[in-house]
């Protein structure tokens, strides 16, 4: 999707769930695992987050909106 002439320059979210587990990996270790750090085109996060206490998502979501909103 990130080669996507159509979603050239829009914002990369990524929610690191289970966040509530104890053997889950950090936001930082997905990002690695993922390498983030290679995406230069585009604004990216990485938002900890839980869906089942919904900790986190509310801060990604207005994360995204903001980056979205800078876009236009």
């Amino acid at each position: 999707m990130l080669l996507e002439d159509d979603l050239k320059n829009v914002p990369l979210l990524v929610f690191a769930n289970k966040q509530d587990l104890t053997f889950a990996l950090s936001a930082q270790e997905i990002a690695e695992k993922l390498t983030l750090d290679a995406i230069k085109d585009r604004k990216w996060s990485i938002y900890a987050c839980s869906a089942l206490t919904k900790e986190g998502i509310q801060e990604g979501m207005e994360w995204l909106v903001k980056n979205l909103k800078k876009e236009k």
